[in-house]
């Protein structure tokens, strides 16, 4: 092989490789970008399931408030109710009936965020399953 075709196949050979190499650091960049993207994704689906975690603790937190709250009443009540007749008011049959209820939907609420993995129910979602409660508990 003379010298002049064995330095042509020498420099087409050095071509071939640049061009490879510098193929090779596009695709490197490339993979890089793709990467950095999908960290991004990431850390922004982690932030949002760490906001919507916060936000299920911080509403049973609130729910929890609400029935040491209502538990503190009905001691309170059953407290008064050992006090003398002569100290004791009337209690309201109405309002008393009201304060029930209103016990009884504060569990409800609790059991439905609870059962719901903390995503409260929409009103007449959660109306319907205390219908269903009810009638698997009273056949």
């Amino acid at each position: 092989m003379s010298a002049t075709a064995e330095l042509e196949m020498l420099q087409k050979k050095r071509r071939e490789l640049e061009n490879e190499q510098a193929s090779l650091e596009q695709k490197e960049q490339a993979m890089k970008e793709n990467v950095r993207k999908l960290l991004e994704k990431l850390t922004a689906q982690l932030e949002e399931k760490i906001k919507t975690k916060n936000e299920v603790v911080e509403k049973l937190e609130s729910l929890k408030k609400d029935l040491e709250k209502r538990l503190n009443e009905l001691q309170d009540n059953a407290e008064s109710s050992l006090m003398p007749k002569e100290t004791k008011p009337d209690p309201d049959p109405e309002n008393e009936e009201k304060h029930e209820e209103t016990t009884e939907q504060v569990i409800e609420r609790a059991r439905a965020l609870v059962a719901d993995g903390g995503q409260e129910l929409p009103f007449e979602e959660q109306k319907e399953r205390r219908k269903e409660d009810k009638k698997r508990k009273w056949p």
